[in-house]
């Protein structure tokens, strides 16, 4: 099977870990979907129904659809979240609404994941009633101020996503849906599908008819789309509303070269230890060092690609503090193969650790390795928010620490004996 990023060659692909398992690791998630009628739900009834436990929206030539409409939960709006859902679809197009402004009753405009039968397509972000096409399936896009669209990397190759079956036609998929801020990430079946920082000003964020610029906060919506005939269904809807105060997302790696990062050893320069090739943050393993930011950071989700050219160590080093030195004071989040989701202390700093799973520095993750395949890029998302560290593997906890010291610290990539490389690092910045 082709790797998911194009260029390398690897066999298999296995998650160990479904929604199931994430749900029930995970506080905080909200069932928004009662299993039996629409509560807390408002579309057309002419279109909209529950039977056996799904939402189920259906348009035949008799009963059309007149225009694009929405069935739209009323339980609030949406502003940071993790939404999971799963869908499934016979005929035409739909998509899931999420931050939108309803113009008319059931007419929506704002974000949309799609739903259709067409991989390769399945998965992109849509600006419904707005801005049209945003990122397509497998692209990394920035979107500046003015409203230009720049595709900065890739988050997943297209033809190996449709190898690896990552829509499942006509059957029940699950979307994972993140926005924290200016960040929208969306998952297909486990799958990352694309990702958008969106700094497009808003022209009028007053009036709900403004169908410009970037959205931080609106309703949550399922759609049926306008023409042919189509049956789409939904069930197990569960919402986590995030409550940290996030900022203007950045890029802490260009994918071009090096600024805003040092490596402070000089026979590390010498060697060539950290490049750039391919768009991607090569490090070669050896000599045994780190790379870190210029800047400090003190609290903040940082999400980033990982891969594992090799089996072997490596790891993510934050708040750290003092002098260079192999290792500085710090928390490192494990990157060796096997163990991404370990925690170790370095320099003994202040935090708290699961006594049961601690043995002298080392915490070790609460569950079996939910890793990819050697060659292939996991998601590793680590959180700081205040004292609380919660760091996720491929969208599942993995381990969490309270008490971290609230200091302000570097960012660095170990070097630490095997070739790894690093891509999409984006720091979503915590408010008090």
């Amino acid at each position: 099977m082709r790797s998911i990023v194009s260029g390398l060659v690897v066999v298999g692909l296995v998650f160990s870990f479904g929604a199931a398992a994430m749900a029930a690791d995970e506080e905080g998630f909200q069932t928004i979907f009662n299993g039996k009628d629409l509560t807390g739900w408002d579309g057309d009834p002419r279109l909209w129904s529950v039977s056996g436990g799904v939402i189920r929206g259906e348009t035949t030539k008799e009963n059309p659809a007149r225009g694009n409409t929405f069935c739209v939960w009323r339980g609030g709006k949406l502003k940071d979240f993790i939404l999971k859902i799963k869908f499934r679809i016979q005929g035409g197009n739909s998509g899931i609404q999420y931050r939108s402004k309803e113009h008319d009753k059931w007419r929506i405009n704002g974000y949309q994941a799609e739903i259709c039968n067409a991989p390769g397509k399945v998965g992109f972000l849509y600006h419904e009633g707005g801005r049209g096409w945003l990122v397509n399936v497998g692209d990394f896009m920035i979107i500046d101020e003015g409203g230009k669209k720049n595709v900065v990397s890739k988050v997943a190759d297209v033809k190996a996503l449709k190898e690896a079956g990552y829509y499942k036609m006509k059957d029940w998929n699950e979307y994972i849906i993140i926005a924290q801020g200016n960040y929208l990430r969306h998952y297909l079946n486990g799958y990352p599908t694309m990702a958008l920082i969106d700094n497009d000003k808003v022209t009028n964020p007053a009036d709900p008819k403004d169908r410009k610029g970037s959205i931080r906060e609106g309703l949550l919506a399922l759609q049926i789309h306008a023409g042919p005939p189509m049956v789409v269904e939904f069930k197990d809807i569960s919402i986590k509303h995030l409550k940290s105060n996030y900022g203007k997302a950045v890029r802490l790696f260009n994918g071009k070269n090096l600024d805003g990062w040092i490596v402070p050893f000089e026979k590390v320069r010498e060697a060539g230890t950290f490049s750039v090739k391919d768009g991607v943050l090569d490090d070669a393993g050896r000599p045994v060092s780190y790379i870190r930011t210029t800047d400090d950071f003190t609290n903040y989700t940082l999400h980033l690609q990982l891969r594992h050219v090799k089996g072997g160590n490596s790891g993510v080093l934050l708040r750290m503090v003092g002098p260079d030195k192999v290792w500085p004071k710090s928390i490192e989040c494990q990157g060796q193969s096997g163990s991404m989701g370990d925690i170790w202390n370095i320099g003994k700093f202040p935090m708290k650790a699961a006594e049961d799973r601690t043995r002298g520095r080392h915490t070790r993750k609460r569950h079996e390795s939910n890793e990819r395949p050697i060659g292939e890029w996991n998601d590793y998302c680590i959180t700081l928010d205040g004292g609380q560290l919660v760091i996720k593997v491929n969208n599942l906890v993995q381990n969490t620490a309270t008490e971290c010291q609230e200091v302000g610290g570097k960012i660095g990539f170990q070097a630490e004996g095997s070739p790894k490389q690093f891509r999409n690092i984006v720091l979503v910045p915590i408010g008090k």
